[in-house]
């Protein structure tokens, strides 16, 4: 990779995708972006492309991060990695990202969701009634 790959990828980062686009803001010709995509694509630097979503204009305008802690031992009986749970924690409605993380907690997920109250049965009967899963940790996003 050089410094050309780096630009693109801060590029497409920040939301640039269109080859034109990239190649206009870049300086260079379109169809050296297109090669440096699809190279980038193809050796999996580059993993997928998702929206930037404001879930406030869609009618969910409470965004929470969830800390959890698991039971490793409850896990290992039952034949469960971290990242096993994360990918069934990250198949729940409303759970938008998840990553297994160091320090107090196992796992952080970011959550949307209409109101408090359904944050709290997110919470209470989707999340703390998994197996493994111990104690969660909410904060909730002011602005």
């Amino acid at each position: 990779m050089d410094d050309t790959d780096y630009k693109i990828l801060f590029a497409v980062n920040s939301g640039i995708v269109r080859y034109t686009s990239l190649a206009k803001k870049l300086g260079i010709p379109v169809s050296t972006v297109h090669f440096r995509m699809k190279k980038l694509e193809k050796s999996k630097v580059i993993r997928r492309y998702v929206g930037d979503i404001d879930w406030a204009a869609c009618g969910f305008p409470i965004i929470s991060y969830v800390f959890v802690n698991i039971d490793v031992d409850l896990l290992k009986k039952m034949k469960k990695t971290q990242e096993m749970l994360l990918k069934e924690l990250l198949g729940l409605a409303y759970v938008v990202e998840g990553h297994v993380i160091t320090g107090e907690a196992d796992i952080l997920l970011k959550i949307i969701s209409r109101d408090t109250g359904q944050l709290k049965d997110i919470l209470l009967n989707h999340i703390d009634s998994k197996d493994g899963v111990v104690k969660t940790k909410t904060a909730i996003v002011l602005e």
